[in-house]
């Protein structure tokens, strides 16, 4: 019996935090009908929508059974009531509501969490699609009878692929991308015959392209940025140059040092920013490496 009459002074107790409502919203402020609720100033509340947590509001006036609040986060809308926060001073009010959310939570009712997981904050797997513009170095050993030159051979190319991005935990993920990618570079040499019976010497590669990128993300908000480290494996389909022969043209391995950001446009699109450095390794007689900047559109 004693049981009985304490649950039911408690929720009597609690009704003042549950039955209050938002009236009207301007901005980010709130005009709230307490309906008798002991609120104050500083006092922070959940709104609550269809029994779903959408947003914080503080209260900042207090006056006459009605109260003006600022929107800390989510959205505010006519019609959703409020409850009370755990860090709020509605007494006994807060107990008793903290406590029902941890009964209903307990049987899996649903009920958005307290921390931060919006879009901005969760990975998830995800697709895309990047253009790239790439700034091409090689140096190669030219020699004849009597000197060794190393002219340094410059160019640019671009660049087009996809991915996958595969989410390893909270902070970190592995990029999956196939392209297709030019490798141009060009210079002259002191030698007349320097390359191939010319003092023009050039390479001009496309290659089928796959990348593994582990990614670490230095931030989580609208704007992760990252750092990552990787490597490719790229396989010439066309080729053309007077600085390499034919035979030396075929597949390459890379090192790829990389860093970016992911611009969070929607809990499903982002736009993928980055710069890669790539470094081949070198032989006897070529030295290359390759720096690109990529930027796409990725949906989850």
């Amino acid at each position: 019996m004693i049981r009985s009459l304490v649950l039911c002074l408690s929720f009597l107790l609690s009704l003042p935090a549950w039955s209050a409502s938002v009236t009207a919203v301007k901005g980010t402020k709130a005009l709230v009908d307490l309906e008798g609720a002991d609120v104050h100033e500083g006092d922070e509340f959940f709104l609550i929508s269809n029994n779903k947590k959408v947003a914080i509001l503080k209260i900042k006036q207090v006056k006459e059974g009605r109260a003006v609040g600022e929107v800390l986060k989510g959205k505010a809308q006519a019609g959703y009531s409020l409850r009370a926060k755990g860090n709020s001073t509605g007494g006994t009010s807060a107990s008793v509501a903290r406590e029902t959310e941890s009964k209903a939570t307990e049987k899996n009712e649903e009920y958005a969490p307290t921390r931060d997981m919006s879009y901005s904050r969760t990975l998830r797997p995800s697709y895309g699609v990047l253009g790239e513009y790439l700034m091409d170095n090689m140096t190669v050993v030219v020699k004849d009878a009597l000197t060794t030159e190393k002219p340094a051979l410059k160019g640019t190319g671009f660049g087009v692929g996809g991915f996958y991005e595969y989410i390893m935990n909270r902070d970190m993920s592995l990029r999956i991308l196939g392209a297709l990618e030019q490798f141009n570079v060009s210079g002259t040499t002191v030698q007349a015959t320097g390359c191939n019976k010319s003092r023009n010497c050039d390479a001009k590669i496309t290659y089928l392209s796959a990348y593994g990128l582990a990614k670490y993300y230095l931030t989580q908000n609208k704007y992760r940025a990252w750092g990552g480290i990787g490597g490719g494996f790229l396989i010439a389909v066309a080729k053309s140059s007077t600085a390499l022969s034919a035979s030396d043209i075929s597949t390459n391995q890379v090192l790829t040092v990389a860093m970016g950001l992911d611009w969070q446009l929607s809990r499903k699109n982002y736009v993928p920013v980055s710069i890669e450095y790539n470094y081949f390794p070198p032989s006897d007689t070529v030295t290359a490496n390759s720096i690109a900047i990529k930027v796409g559109y990725a949906w989850q």
